[in-house]
Formats: C-alpha cells, sequence, structure tokens
C-alpha cells in the first residue's frame, strides 16, 4: 500500500472515529447497540462532527508541519483552539478534558508550554494520547524510532506530564510508526515496547511506568474509560481484534464511556493500518468540514515526499 494511503488513511481515521463515538460519549457499554454515523446523542452535534480529540490532533499536526517540533508553538496552537475554535467543525469547541483546559488556560497566561500540563495523580488520563498521532506521521522514517519515542513523551508534558501519560504517548506514537511502515498487528506491539525501553534506558520512572502500560490487561478488562492506560489499551484491543476499520470503530464505542478518544485513538491505527480506502466511503463523505483538513493532509504528503495518489 502506498505510504500516502496511510498518511492520510491514519488522519481521516482517526478523526472519522472520533465523529462516529461523539454521540455515544458518557453512555455505559450495555446501552450502545448499533453503532451508526451521524447518530444524535450525547453533545447534540450534527453528523460528521470530531471533538478536542480531532481538533488537537490537527494543531499538532499544523504545528509540526509549520515550525517542526516545538512545544511552545504546539501550546499556541492548542489554545487557538480551546479559546478560538482554530481546528474545529464550525468553530465549535464542546468537549475539553479537566487537565488540557487547566493547561491551556496556564499557556494563554503566560506559563511556559513544557510546565503547563498537570503531573499529579489524577492527571493520568487520555488527553495527550488521544491528540499524539501527528508526531508519528510527521517524523516517521525522518527521526530515529528511539528520538520519535522521546518526542511523543515531550510533546505529552503540553497538556499532560504526568508520567504514565508521557509512557503512553511514546508507544502509541511507535505503534504508528510500525503500522505506517506495514508492520503487522502481531509484530507491532512488542517492537514499540522493545524500542521505547532502548528510547529511556538510563530513565528508571519511565522505565516504570512502561512496565506498568505492558502488565496493565494482566489485572484490568478493556473499559473505554478516561484512563490514560485503559485508553490505550481499549484502543489497541478494539483494532488489534478487528477484521477492518469499520469493525474497530464498532469494537471501541462499544465499550462505553470515553467513546469519541477511544474510537479516534483506535481509528488513527486503523486508518494507518487498513489506509484511506479502508474508511467507509459514506462515513468520509459525511465528515463536516473537509476544507480544515484536506490541506493538512496536502502539507503532509508535501512533507513527506509522498505521491497523493
Amino acid at each position: 500500500m502506498p505510504l500516502s494511503r496511510r498518511l492520510a488513511g491514519a488522519v481521516w481515521g482517526h478523526l472519522v472515529g472520533d465523529a462516529v463515538g461523539v454521540p455515544y460519549e458518557f453512555l455505559p457499554a450495555g446501552a450502545i447497540r448499533d453503532v451508526e454515523f451521524g447518530a444524535r446523542g450525547s453533545h447534540h452535534q450534527p453528523p460528521g462532527t470530531w471533538s478536542d480529540d480531532g481538533a488537537l490532533m490537527l494543531a499538532l499536526l499544523d504545528s509540526l508541519l509549520e515550525v517542526g517540533f516545538d512545544p511552545e508553538d504546539q501550546g499556541r496552537r492548542a489554545v487557538a483552539w480551546r479559546f478560538d475554535g482554530a481546528y474545529a467543525p464550525g468553530g465549535n469547541v464542546f468537549d475539553i478534558g479537566t487537565a488540557t483546559r487547566t493547561a491551556l488556560s496556564a499557556i494563554r497566561a503566560g506559563t511556559p508550554a513544557l510546565e503547563a500540563g498537570p503531573d499529579g495523580e489524577r492527571s493520568q488520563s487520555n488527553g495527550s494520547l488521544m491528540r499524539i498521532l501527528p508526531i508519528a506521521l510527521w517524523g516517521e522514517g525522518r527521526q530515529d524510532s528511539r528520538e520519535l519515542a522521546r518526542l511523543a513523551a515531550t510533546a505529552s508534558r503540553v497538556t499532560h506530564n504526568h508520567i504514565t501519560c508521557r509512557a503512553v504517548c511514546a508507544v502509541y506514537t511507535l505503534l504508528a510508526e510500525g503500522l505506517l511502515q506495514g508492520q503487522s498487528r502481531e509484530a507491532v506491539l512488542p517492537r514499540a515496547l522493545k524500542v521505547a525501553r532502548d528510547a529511556f534506558e538510563a530513565d528508571e520512572p519511565m522505565l516504570a511506568a512502561i512496565d506498568r502500560l505492558e502488565h496493565w490487561p494482566a489485572t484490568h478488562e478493556p473499559a473505554g474509560r478516561g484512563g490514560a492506560l485503559d485508553a490505550f489499551w481499549s484502543a489497541w484491543t478494539a483494532f488489534s481484534g478487528a477484521r477492518d476499520y469499520r469493525h474497530t470503530i464498532e469494537r471501541a464505542i462499544r465499550y462505553g464511556n470515553d467513546t469519541d478518544t477511544t474510537a479516534a485513538i483506535a481509528g488513527g491505527l486503523a486508518g494507518a493500518h487498513w489506509g484511506l480506502d479502508g474508511i467507509p466511503g459514506d462515513w468520509l463523505a459525511g465528515m463536516r468540514d473537509p476544507e480544515i483538513v484536506r490541506p493538512l493532509v496536502e502539507r503532509l504528503l508535501a512533507h513527506r515526499a509522498v505521491d497523493a495518489r
């Protein structure tokens, strides 16, 4: 599969998963039956509307493509979403997590971006994981894998500085990198964990966090909740056991709870794996404000020097 289809598939896969999941957010798993594009539910948004997950992912992608890796610029663009509606369909901001709200308010008030993200025990949420995908899209094949993991952990700090969040972002970025390279689902997770450990070999707290991430499924069932570890494993389980992109999103949403985020995280992986053509055409056609997304995808392909076909 051409890299261009994987790159575009990852961007759109994340956004479509987010949009399909938005109406089901906060519902328990038992209340979700058929998963349909355009259902009207929790946030009463028009069909095809992505949330903070998609908008902050696009903000990070825009920053990377415009100036390279610069956390201060990443923070400014995230603030532009929060307070000005940038990157959001219709300019409407309707969903934001507590840690992200705290961090972006601090950045707006003048706090340096890398000091803005909370690091308390209650800040181990999925708000940096949901937006970290562009680190892989921008850097795969252009950055050493270990450096890519370190950049992802640093980018997490803009909104989430807890070490669990940083570790989860590093491993997820390596998963996406591997899928863009065509690695199998069986091989990509063990490789990501190994490379992450290599990247942080002198950082004992980070190595301990990676260990917690790896062993989390031994004592927990995926539940689609807002914690970073649960979000990672819910998304990975939905994707790794799915037949195709649509099945990935349906599985992610049926966990209930933070459905838009779980589906966005899983959708980015599924889009990288099955490519743009694996996303249902009617779902893609129903997305709002594609003019926000298409120029960013075109710039991404130009950055990666790949043909858009």
